[in-house]
Formats: structure tokens, C-alpha cells, sequence
């Protein structure tokens, strides 16, 4: 029997992250998946690395040779459009730093069969510890505004241990986390796929504004768990200017895709009036210069700059 469930994985110069995640995909009780790698790096170095961490597990996986860094989401359509081609009913969106509970993959399945209007799903999400020890959630689904580009992740911040009785079993949210997102491939068709003018960051709130408008629901379950292992470190300074400059420029671009320009230029007042308080959070979480890529996000978004950044950092 063809098996049901597609996982994209994109990568780039990533291999470090990989022992992690396919030792824990190889544990899932749920077996009936492939994995479609997307290679974004123009040389083999993370193939070569997949190839070898999977001689001894034997996953069924298949590479997808982008030729060039085509972003987050430009990667996940390659995969995408493969796996649908290849007939999965279900496609799976997966950070390659995460790591899966064991029965984490079954229980997204399960949530999304157990009602027709559901298109995706996603996990509980934790901040990866190596320990396992008194961990903090992430998100658990999202609370979203699709006219004004603005979020709230539902249990942010908040300890496992003192706020697991207050977190439901399951429960529809406007939006899941592109980290772990599964969804319907027939829902996918009737969307469109992820919206390559964004590259990375913001490319979510986007494909869910089009589900919710399909009539589709997003739902996440408590029975599902990922551990989550970005690097949020101060020395990553490079990964906050990249991830700064996206947010903010892609928000700016989902303004003028859909054609709200008042609450673009409302946006745009808002966080230019904000930007000196904003300015002392980067600079305790980051340095000054994450200002300057936060601004340059800004006015590359209202110009309509888009794909992949022109960033200094970048090769």
C-alpha cells in the first residue's frame, strides 16, 4: 500500500541538526511516511551527511536538488509539489532542528482525520532542553488578525509543569507553526502552496489567512509533542539579523499583497513611534546593528523588495 504521509525537510548547511530529528523520526510509531529532503546548498555536504546517518536506519527518503538557496518556503513547495505528484494525502512541513515525541506524527494524523473541514495540525511545542527538564512551551497554536499581521501565540513562555492543566487536549486555532505543520494535500490544491515572495518568516500567517478563507480549520493536539532547538543565543547574530530583517520586510509585503494599505500605514507609524523601545530590547537580546536590519526590513517590505535578501552576510 502507498504510504499516506510526506515530511519536507528543507535544509541548508544545516547537518548538525540531523542526528537529533531522524533518530527520533525513526522511533515514530507511526511508520507509514517518507521524507522528500530538499538540498538548498549548492554543494552535498548535508546529502552526504543524511546519507550516512540513514545507512543504519534504512528511512525511506528521497533528494530534491534545489540548485540554488530557494528559502523556507520556496523548499517546501519543491517538496510539496513532489509529494503531491506522488499522491500523499497528507504533507508535513518540518523545521530540521526539531525533535519528535514517538508518538508524535500519529496524533497530528489523527487530529486532522478526525474531522473532514480540518486542514492542519500541529504539536505542543517545547524549547528543546537536552535534559528534558522543566520545560517551557514555545507555542501551542496561534491566535491570529489576518488584516493587521498580528499574532499571539497561545501558552508562550509558560512552563509545562504549571500550565499543563490549563492546556486543552486539542483545540482549532487560527494558525499552526510552520516548524510542524501537517496538512491536507487536497487543502494545499485548493490553496495554492507557500508564498515564495517571502523566502522565510511570515510565509504561516499567509497560507492560514487562505485556509480559513477556503473554509478549512487548524487545530492543535496536546497528544502530539516537538521539542523545538533554535539557536535563540546571543551569539547568533547573524541568525537574529536574518530573522528580523524577514519578519519585518514580509509583513510589509502581506500588507500589499492582500491590499491593505491603511493598515500598512498604520503599521508603519507603529513602529517607527516604537522603535527607540524597541531598540533597547535588541540590544539586550542581540546588539544595536539588529536596529539597523530591522529598519532595513521595514523599508525593503514598503517598497516591495522580495525573495531572497540581498544581506551582506549572505553567500
Amino acid at each position: 500500500m502507498a504510504k499516506q504521509t510526506a515530511i519536507i525537510l528543507v535544509m541548508f548547511r544545516q547537518k548538525h541538526n540531523l542526528e537529533l530529528l531522524y533518530n527520533s523520526l525513526y522511533r515514530q510509531t507511526y511508520k507509514d511516511f517518507k521524507i522528500y529532503f530538499v538540498d538548498n546548498n549548492p554543494d552535498a555536504i548535508d546529502r552526504d551527511h543524511s546519507a550516512e546517518l540513514n545507512r543504519n536506519l534504512g528511512m525511506d527518503i528521497e533528494y530534491i536538488i534545489a540548485g540554488q538557496n530557494s528559502g523556507f518556503a520556496g523548499g517546501n513547495n519543491l517538496g510539496a509539489e513532489k509529494a503531491m505528484k506522488d499522491g500523499f494525502k497528507y504533507i508535513l512541513f518540518l523545521n530540521n532542528d526539531t525533535e519528535l515525541e514517538e508518538n508524535c506524527l500519529l496524533e497530528l494524523v489523527n487530529a486532522v482525520e478526525a474531522s473532514p473541514e480540518t486542514a492542519a495540525s500541529s504539536p505542543l511545542i517545547l524549547y528543546y532542553t537536552a535534559d528534558k527538564k522543566d520545560p517551557v512551551i514555545q507555542e501551542y497554536g496561534v491566535k491570529a488578525d489576518f488584516d493587521t499581521y498580528s499574532i499571539t501565540k497561545y501558552f508562550e513562555g509558560k512552563k509545562l509543569a504549571e500550565s499543563e492543566r490549563d492546556i486543552p487536549s486539542s483545540m482549532k486555532v487560527d494558525m499552526v507553526s510552520g516548524a510542524a505543520m501537517l496538512v491536507r494535500s487536497e487543502a494545499l490544491k485548493k490553496t495554492g502552496l507557500w508564498e515564495e515572495a517571502y523566502f522565510a518568516y511570515g510565509d504561516e500567517i499567509d497560507l492560514a489567512a487562505r485556509l480559513k478563507k477556503a473554509g478549512f480549520t487548524s487545530i492543535v493536539t496536546k497528544k502530539a509533542v516537538l521539542w523545538h532547538n533554535h539557536k535563540w543565543v546571543k551569539e547568533n547574530k547573524q541568525g537574529f539579523y536574518f530573522e528580523y530583517y524577514l519578519i519585518q520586510r514580509n509583513k510589509y509585503l502581506y500588507f500589499r499583497k492582500h491590499k491593505f494599505y491603511l493598515n500598512m500605514f498604520i503599521s508603519y507609524l507603529t513602529d517607527i513611534l516604537k522603535f527607540p523601545v524597541r531598540l533597547l530590547w535588541f540590544m539586550r537580546v542581540c546588539d544595536l546593528k539588529l536596529g539597523y536590519y530591522y529598519l532595513k526590513g521595514t523599508y525593503a517590505g514598503l517598497f516591495g523588495h522580495s525573495g531572497r535578501p540581498n544581506l551582506s552576510f549572505m553567500k
